[in-house]
């Protein structure tokens, strides 16, 4: 019981800071900063491990709890000179098909999910041997694990971010508890899926909303992976809210906009080694054109973009002076030529396999339809840009490098994928569902 309240109470110290940080970046009270509160802490409880990291500090309760008290000590008296609020949802009514239906998938996704997360054992193999394995290793060793010749873990080259939630919200245990572990992820996944149906809403209203987090949600593989174990559901939940900030903030000009959606760009980088390549190379081709495209911005995008590059390469130029390489894959990431075999079995994956359902092919087609089509909401193509970009990276990385084994052996090109068909998804259900009166005109 006691090892419960403990849990409780440093979640509930990584919402309040997330709350003050919001504050600090000048969003006002509302249900959005509550749901933010947490991924939003989750990004600085990483960076108060790595200055912990740096310092050569154990990683303690007095020392975590102490970092966090200070981080809410900072945000709650240096705040923003001025708030500003998300736009008001346009008027719509939701048909209750949609809603019953919408929320029956849901709810089902959720008891599946849920029960992994918080009453069955671990059961992703590569949660065993890297991603819970490490923090737990970590959590043991009060030090952050950053070394390859470590006998209890096989990989321990990726950035922290997963680790470092797990390590915080582990304090005050009196051994690993992989359950909790396991849970706080399973509330970050909740916080940012509710985060995100209020950012869509601001802009498309309930109804679409809905129907773009239920595709997400829903689709098998990202369904599965709610349950816990991997890194790759907080990798795309930070790349959709990073999007949708982005979208709110072409909407509104709101420059703090931007900066939220550079800190969750980064926060990908800092979440797996796929974070660089699939979600801050698209962001910043994204930023590019759009201050080709609105030149009165150009200052505003220069800055954000160089936010998220110093929130981003502070994981590389870490990773490199620990020693560290950037993928644990090694000479497989640089090896290029088409190897033999990847293209019938990636053409398998994206046509006719059972990892999205009909979800991706239907994603592929109605984006070659929304970049033909002339009358479409044009301001929410910027999506296309970062979800078909990570898309042909990808392919590109398991069709051209050694990387193919992983996708010949089906162990990790579905996963992969889950971050460029959610984006697309967020961006086609926005293009194509029809605009509602706002209630702002």
């Amino acid at each position: 019981m006691l090892s419960l309240f403990a849990f409780i109470g440093i979640t509930s110290l990584l919402l309040l800071e997330g709350w003050y940080v919001l504050g600090f970046l000048g969003l006002d009270k509302g249900s959005s900063r509550i749901m933010l509160s947490l991924p939003i802490a989750t990004f600085s409880s990483t960076l108060l491990i790595l200055l912990l990291t740096i310092l050569g500090i154990a990683l303690t309760p007095l020392s975590i709890l102490c970092g966090h008290f200070v981080i809410i000590l900072l945000a709650r008296h240096i705040k923003s000179k001025s708030a500003f609020t998300l736009p008001n949802p346009p008027d719509t009514a939701m048909p209750k098909a949609i809603l019953i239906a919408c929320s029956l998938l849901l709810l089902i996704t959720g008891v599946y999910s849920a029960t992994h997360a918080l009453l069955l054992p671990t059961f992703h193999y590569d949660s065993a041997t890297n991603w819970n394995m490490r923090s737990k290793v970590s959590f043991t060793e009060q030090q952050l694990v950053l070394t390859d010749r470590h006998d209890l873990i096989v990989k321990p080259h990726y950035p922290f971010l997963y680790h470092a939630l797990q390590i915080t919200t582990q304090q005050g245990q009196p051994t690993w508890n992989d359950r909790m572990a396991n849970a706080i992820h399973f509330l970050l996944s909740l916080s940012a899926l509710a985060a995100l149906f209020l950012l869509i809403r601001a802009l498309k209203g309930s109804t679409a909303s809905l129907l773009a987090l239920t595709a997400i949600a829903t689709t098998p593989l990202f369904a599965m992976h709610l349950g816990g174990g991997y890194a790759d559901i907080p990798l795309t939940l930070f790349a959709l809210l990073s999007l949708a900030t982005f979208f709110l903030y072409d909407k509104t000009s709101e420059r703090r906009l931007l900066f939220l959606s550079a800190i969750f760009v980064g926060a990908c980088v800092w979440t797996k080694s796929e974070g660089l390549p699939f979600a801050l190379i698209p962001w910043l081709l994204m930023v590019v054109l759009h201050s080709w495209k609105h030149s009165s911005l150009r200052s505003i995008n220069i800055k954000g973009a160089l936010l998220a590059l110093c929130i981003s390469l502070a994981w590389p130029l870490f990773a490199q002076l620990k020693g560290l390489p950037l993928s644990p894959h090694g000479s497989y990431d640089l090896s290029i030529a088409l190897q033999e075999g990847a293209i019938g079995a990636a053409a398998s994956v994206l046509f006719t396999g059972g990892s999205f359902g009909p979800v991706l092919p239907l994603a592929l087609f109605c984006a070659v339809l929304a970049v033909h089509l002339p009358n479409l909401h044009k301001q929410y193509r910027w999506g296309l840009v970062w979800g078909l970009a990570a898309l042909l990276i990808t392919l590109f990385v398991y069709l051209f490098t050694n990387n193919a084994v992983f996708l010949l052996n089906g162990q990790s090109f579905d996963r992969q994928l889950l971050l460029p068909v959610s984006l697309l998804v967020l961006t086609l259900v926005l293009c194509l569902f029809p605009s509602a009166v706002s209630q702002d005109n």
